[in-house]
């Protein structure tokens, strides 16, 4: 048997070399060796040794990474003089808005005193930036920059981002998130320059405090708190960022005289106490630094509570000796000199270093204090010795920062964008969503499932009723909303809800001095109404509201969590968390449900549905070109893809006046989008159900086509525009005297024989849809040669047909049919003919100023002649939506006939409509489909073969692409005020910006790569 040992010289720490010896390889001689040569092994011989190879050089880098460190370490510390470093013990406050003499006097403190450390207490983005460059350049060592970030650098800079607070943290159950913020918050330090977070808040004693001081704890789980903290630390330093355990002062507590604001008192002989225990663990985990400040402990047998940053017992005792902390200790100056009454200079400073702390945090009379310790330490080698260990860890904490090398600097702009990134926010909308908590869901109310023949109501306590929350309710279904932000608004509350079946009660910070007012006016429409509640503010506060249906703890106000609590309301998103806090009996700590989640559009960012943001960007950009080129007043695009809206803008005005702007609450005439959003619904229900056969004459259903002109024309031929319908005839001519209505067809006043609204002041004669169905059956048709098939020619004409045809066979009018059957069921309440009767004028884009037919402008009035002819319901016009309400229609169709938990349509009926029908036509049944790669069509070239929508005359579009989970909206009135205006046209604004929703995918994808 044979052996072969490794040897490598290395460098140890102290720059000796050594030999270092590694096991041998053994191989047996004979048959079994030339065997285990022969064969293949699974780690052959040279595999072993490049192995062996690989740890070599890792052990080799670590080493000398340490000698690195140290010899730098060593370098730094062999320059300075005693004041020097004392001075590094030092970490100064600054902020980048204080005045110019403040900012001269840290200056000037640097350049005499040569603090090690600056604490960042605010300021703007760019001006802490700068700030910090200009202090590192003032200084001849590197100074340690520090901040409050808990939750994120917006907790103590202005315009940077701020995530969600420790409680709501507390409240997550998917602990790789808590890691990714760490990590995130970690990555925007470094690009600050800044390298340490005082961070995470190791508290559980939550119940003392008052809200929103309460955000800043995880939990009163001594394990959810100790979990989250090493989760957060471990994020941050994967960024090489400095963690600091800390505890929060509490002013409620009065322990002692001495330690007013103490909160966490613990035993010396029994660490493992439930206030102790998140500290020893984070020790454990080797945490870069812990402030003593607001610790107790009690001496055994005293039963009184001794403050910790003032004791050497501790510091060394505890801290160093018994826990074997190698870490920093770190004491706040003011808090000291509060505990301990020295007033005089220097003299709380003295004996934070004296009993053993390494960074004095505001000092307020530095000068004086440098020179009390000097004294100190030139008495006493116990002093210096300590001196020197604290400095030397000073610098190796910085040379572990990076401060060893160069910082880059970054260009501000680049600065902002990198700060505020696509991936950031989207961390912080997934923390947001997996934080709200259902604490009760009685009846499995949410979420709401059916919608039909229901009304909502909204109460919004301490916030004024145009809030974030109640913005997205809207998007899934119409509600009278309340706000009450006084107690005169509780007037009549109750009975001004009577008639909805379900009341959502919001509860925001600002209510908090209402509620125990309103809880018994809440009680009582508990007693009758379905009630959800929705805490937005300190979940405390439930512990008032327990009669409700339903219970969400949201734990903050911002605009994510009321957007996410609205969604989860009506199943666009789940819930996922668990109470971090017991509030009462029924409501305890660790407790929540997972509701369900149905198959309606949700509200998210781009990169959460694989599209990228500042691609996306560039949309804005065309919708505002086509206003100021005056293609269009104003215009709304909605984006969903993979179920989620991601894109959603409102762009200009209703009219070149300026006066009111586009919403995305604003309803505009969808012209042909009527075709499929409207009669093709009807036909496809009435094809799955057999009611029709499309391959059948369209004479077969309706007799009195039997002796016309279009006896032999089939359904499917109507659908695909290849029956030989003429593209339009002027109804509405026929029903003109001396260039205005005839009086035999119109009256200025709605009556029994007048009932059809045409315009303001304009009705159409009871008579009239007979007429023009009579007109239609005796109309032209094309010419063809001999019995040659029609091609392909877009009519308007086939869908009076089919509209008379469903409403034959349904044996109900077609706008009754569709709204019940589809628009309220799913919540698509915009979705309607004759908008007036639902909305008010200003909601609605005006179209034309017809100076033709109707001689006004027309608003919430049918754009298209013939289909006002026909009281404003028509098969090919008269449809008016928003684009939010329209993208739902559109989700529906992509995802084959499903929407909210209801099945419309079967799969299959999808498949067959929305297919090309004919090799010489690109239409299917009723769709229009796009021009593969051929730029005249209708869509982007990107889009797929599977595409399918429609485009209207007014300025709008809606497509589908199954390809790529994808549905778009455009609407716009580009014919205000006059139709031949064709600019939307001309600079091909729709298939523009479906371009650069194809292109947001493309960028998104190799982006990943």
């Amino acid at each position: 048997m044979t052996s072969s040992f490794a040897t490598a010289k290395l460098q140890n720490p102290n720059g000796q070399t050594v030999k270092k010896v590694f096991p041998p390889i053994i191989v047996k001689p004979g048959r079994k060796r030339d065997r285990f040569r022969k064969q293949k092994s699974v780690f052959p011989i040279k595999h072993t040794i490049c192995f062996l190879s690989f740890f070599l050089q890792l052990g080799s880098f670590h080493l000398f990474a340490q000698a690195g460190k140290q010899q730098w370490v060593d370098s730094v510390f062999q320059r300075l003089t005693t004041a020097e470093k004392i001075g590094q013990l030092f970490m100064i406050p600054v902020s980048s808005s204080a005045s110019k003499d403040e900012k001269q006097l840290v200056l000037a403190q640097i350049k005499k005193i040569k603090p090690g450390c600056v604490l960042v207490m605010g300021g703007s983005l760019k001006g802490t930036y700068d700030f910090l460059k200009s202090l590192q350049s003032k200084s001849n060592i590197p100074m340690l920059a520090a901040i409050n970030a808990e939750w994120g650098l917006g907790q103590t800079l202005d315009s940077t981002m701020s995530f969600s607070k420790p409680l709501a943290l507390g409240a997550i159950r998917n602990d790789s998130l808590i890691f990714q913020l760490g990590r995130e918050i970690g990555r925007q330090m470094k690009l600050m320059g800044i390298h340490m977070n005082f961070a995470p808040n190791a508290d559980i004693d939550v119940r003392d405090d008052l809200y929103p001081g309460t955000l800043r704890y995880f939990s009163e789980n001594k394990k959810n708190v100790v979990n989250k903290s090493i989760l957060l630390m471990n994020g941050l330093r994967a960024q090489g960022i400095l963690t600091v355990a800390k505890h929060l002062a509490n002013q409620k507590k009065d322990r002692h005289l001495a330690i007013k604001d103490s909160s966490v008192v613990f035993d010396i002989n029994h660490l493992d106490t439930i206030g102790f225990y998140p500290y020893q663990k984070l020790i454990e985990s080797k945490v870069d630094g812990v402030i003593t400040s607001h610790l107790d402990f009690v001496l055994e047998g005293t039963g009184r509570p001794v403050p910790a940053p003032i004791s050497e017992l501790f510091v060394n005792g505890i801290f160093r000796e018994k826990l074997g902390y190698a870490g920093l200790t770190i004491a706040e100056i003011p808090h000291l000199i509060k505990l301990t009454g020295k007033t005089q200079s220097g003299d709380a400073e003295a004996l934070a270093f004296t009993v053993g702390h390494d960074i004095l945090i505001g000092s307020v009379h530095m000068e004086a204090a440098v020179k009390k310790i000097s004294a100190a330490v030139s008495t006493s080698e116990l002093l210096k010795r300590q001196l020197d260990k604290s400095v030397k860890k000073i610098l190796a904490v910085k040379f572990d920062a990076g401060l060893d090398r160069k910082e880059p600097i970054n260009d501000i702009h680049d600065l902002e964008q990198q700060l505020h990134s696509s991936t950031a926010q989207l961390l912080q909308m997934e923390l947001v969503k997996k934080s709200i908590t259902l604490l009760k869901n009685s009846s499995t109310i949410i979420p709401i499932e059916t919608l039909v023949e229901k009304k909502f109501a909204t109460i919004s306590f301490g916030n004024k009723e145009a809030n974030e929350f109640n913005h997205y309710l809207l998007k899934y279904a119409p509600f009278q909303k309340i706000s009450v932000t006084a107690l005169v608004d509780t007037l009549h509350l109750a009975e001004r809800v009577q008639g909805a079946d379900v009341v959502i009660v919001a509860l925001f910070p600002s209510s908090k001095g209402l509620l125990l007012q309103v809880a018994p006016i809440v009680k009582k429409i508990a007693e009758h109404q379905s009630l959800i509640i929705c805490s937005f503010g300190d979940p405390e506060d439930l512990k008032f509201f327990e009669m409700g249906s339903a219970i969400l703890a949201a734990f903050t106000d911002d605009d994510q969590s009321q957007k996410a609590a609205a969604q989860i309301i009506f199943g666009g998103l789940q819930t996922n968390g668990k109470l971090p806090i017991t509030i009462t009996e029924s409501l305890r700590e660790g407790q929540g449900e997972t509701s369900k989640r149905l198959d309606r559009l949700s509200y998210s960012l781009p990169e959460d549905a694989g599209m990228d943001n500042r691609t996306l960007e560039k949309i804005a950009l065309i919708m505002q070109e086509a206003v100021d080129m005056g293609a269009t007043p104003g215009c709304q695009v909605v984006v969903a893809k993979n179920g989620k809206v991601v894109y959603e803008k409102s762009v200009g005005w209703l009219t070149y006046e300026k006066k009111n702007p586009v919403t995305d609450q604003t309803i505009y005439d969808l012209a042909s989008v009527t075709k499929v959003s409207a009669t093709l619904q009807a036909v496809m229900y009435m094809h799955e159900k057999g009611l029709i056969d499309v391959n059948k004459k369209a004479s077969y259903y309706l007799p009195e086509l039997k002796q016309s002109n279009k006896k032999d024309f089939i359904i499917k031929d109507i659908l695909t525009h290849q029956a030989g319908l003429w593209p339009f005839l002027p109804f509405w001519s026929q029903t003109m005297e001396d260039s205005l209505p005839s009086s035999k067809y119109y009256s200025t006043k709605k009556t029994e024989i007048y009932p059809f609204p045409v315009a303001d002041n304009l009705f159409a004669s009871n008579v009239m849809k007979d007429s023009l169905w009579s007109w239609i059956i005796k109309a032209k048709v094309r010419e063809k040669v001999g019995r040659t098939a029609f091609d392909y020619r877009y009519s308007d004409m086939g869908f009076y047909i089919l509209q008379h045809l469903a409403e034959t066979m349904l044996h109900q009018p077609m706008e009754e049919f569709l709204a019940q059957q589809f628009y309220d069921p799913m919540g698509a309440y915009s979705i309607t003919y004759l908008p007036l009767r639902k909305f008010p004028a200003s909601q609605i884009a005006p179209t034309e100023n017809d100076k033709l037919f109707r001689k006004k402008l027309l608003v919430g009035y049918v754009h298209d002649q013939g289909a006002a002819m026909h009281g404003g319901i028509a098969g090919h016009a008269g449809l008016f939506s928003s684009a939010n309400d329209l993208a739902k229609l559109g989700q529906m169709w992509l995802q084959k006939g499903s929407y909210g938990g209801r099945r419309y349509f079967k799969p299959e009926t999808l498949e067959l409509f929305t297919k090309k029908q004919y090799e010489s036509s690109r239409r299917g049944l009723g769709w229009d489909k796009p021009l593969i790669n051929d730029p005249a069509g209708p869509t982007s070239i990107n889009a797929s073969s599977k595409t399918f929508g429609h485009t209207g005359f007014t300025g709008t579009c809606i497509w589908v692409d199954p390809a790529f989970d994808l549905v778009y909206v455009f609407l716009s009135n580009r014919v205000y005020p006059d139709m031949n205006n064709n600019k939307i046209l001309n600079a091909n604004i729709r298939p523009r910006i479906q371009d650069v929703i194809y292109q947001s995918i493309f960028n998104y994808s190799a982006n990943q790569r």
